[in-house]
């Protein structure tokens, strides 16, 4: 079977700025389309190292987590002008979910990005900025290369930046307090060695 890759076809002569809206008219495609203040930004699919960390992370939250959160992803955030789509966001099981396309960020406890090639500048820079001015409490960074390793950080009371709360190797335990205590084994996020 022969998956279609290419970029969505995208008006080259639009002027005024994207809504979410304009990203559900659309074709689909195997690239990420999130928007940043108005503009397209458009990422490459990830690649298998990615979806095999992807759901590791996942799994880990889910028996990590107190009772009553999930982790689901990727779904849009609604950061408006702005939408992202992280690859794992933590919420509130009782919040009223069903069918939703994109979430308000008050309903987000953590955000998880999973570093891939295409995905380097975005996931350092640009969307910790967005999810700390949305005042998301947390997020982790998970790198794939050289290793895999975990980068934490928490939003303090008040401020729009995010302090990192530590790095973890494959080989060490994440000892976390935001968005709960959790002891997380970076180990479990990649995929077993036989």
């Amino acid at each position: 079977m022969v998956v279609d890759m290419a970029a969505p076809e995208m008006p080259l002569e639009r002027l005024e700025p994207w809504t979410f809206d304009d990203l559900l008219d659309l074709p689909e495609s195997l690239w990420r389309v999130e928007i940043v203040d108005g503009g397209v930004v458009m990422t490459p699919p990830p690649g298998s190292l990615h979806e095999v960390v992807s759901y590791g992370v996942r799994k880990a939250l889910s028996d990590l987590m107190p009772p009553g959160y999930w982790p689901l992803g990727p779904i849009g955030i609604d950061i408006h002008p702005t939408y992202l789509i992280p690859d794992i966001v933590v919420v509130r099981a009782e919040d009223e979910l069903h069918d939703k396309n994109r979430l308000d960020p008050a309903e987000v406890f953590l955000v998880v990005e999973v570093v891939s090639t295409g995905s380097v500048s975005n996931d350092r820079i640009l969307k910790p900025a967005k999810y700390a001015a949305a005042g998301i409490p947390a997020y982790w960074r998970v790198e794939t290369r050289p290793e895999v390793s975990l980068t934490a950080y928490a939003l303090a009371d008040g401020a729009t930046v995010y302090t990192e709360t530590g790095t973890w190797g494959v080989s060490e335990t994440a000892y976390l307090t935001k968005p709960f205590e959790m002891e997380v084994p970076v180990a479990g996020f990649r995929w077993p060695r036989s």
